[in-house]
C-alpha cells in the first residue's frame, strides 16, 4: 500500500481532539476542507480500528505510526468503547454500510472545523524539483509538508477517549 498521509493527534481535551492531516505523498493530491464533514468520524473508526487489531506499524519514518502506549492497552480501550458495537458493523467489509452510524453523525460530533492548508506550495512543486529527484531530496521532517489542522468536538467525551495526544498513523485512506 502506497502511504499518501499521516493523521496526528496532538491535543484531546474535555470531548475536543486536535491534530494534523499531512500530505506525504505526491501522489495524494488534496487534503481536508472544511466541507468533509465525515472526517472526524473517519478518523474515529481508523483509530479504533488500529487499536483493536494492532495495526499500528510502529518506527521512526515519515510512513511508520506512533502509538504512545502498549498494544494491548490499545486493544483493551478500543474493547471498552462507548461505540464499540456502530464501529464493528462500520469495519465490517462484507456488511452493508451501516448508514444509520453516519446519519447520526450531528448526534455524535458537533463542532468540526479544518485550517487552511498549511505549508504550501509543496517543496516538490518547486521548478525543476522533478527533473533529478531522488529519495534523499524527501525531507525526514513531517513539518515540511503540506498540512492541515483539524478540530473537532464530540457530544459526548467518551466518544474521543480512545484518541491519545502522541498518536500518529500513516495511511491511504481519506479524501477520496
Amino acid at each position: 500500500m502506497t502511504v499518501l498521509y499521516r493523521i496526528s493527534i496532538d491535543e484531546n481535551a474535555d470531548a475536543t481532539v486536535r491534530g494534523r492531516f499531512h500530505m506525504i505523498n505526491p501522489d495524494a493530491g488534496i487534503l481536508p476542507e472544511e466541507d468533509d464533514d465525515l472526517l472526524p468520524l473517519e478518523i474515529m473508526i481508523d483509530a479504533w480500528q488500529r487499536m483493536k487489531h494492532g495495526s499500528f506499524f510502529v518506527g521512526d519514518g515519515l510512513g511508520h505510526d506512533s502509538l504512545p502506549m502498549p498494544f494491548e492497552q490499545a486493544a483493551a480501550i478500543a474493547d471498552g468503547h462507548v461505540l464499540r458495537d456502530a464501529f464493528e458493523k462500520e469495519s465490517d467489509d462484507e456488511a452493508e454500510p451501516d448508514e444509520y452510524f453516519f446519519d447520526r453523525i450531528d448526534e455524535i460530533i458537533e463542532f468540526f472545523e479544518v485550517s487552511e492548508m498549511l505549508n504550501t506550495p509543496a517543496f516538490w512543486e518547486a521548478d525543476g524539483f522533478w527533473d533529478a529527484a531522488t529519495d534523499e531530496d524527501f525531507p525526514a521532517d513531517i513539518d515540511a509538508y503540506p498540512y492541515v489542522e483539524f478540530t473537532f468536538t464530540a457530544c459526548d467525551a467518551r466518544y474521543v477517549a480512545h484518541l491519545t495526544p502522541g498518536t500518529h498513523w500513516a495511511t491511504a485512506q481519506y479524501c477520496d
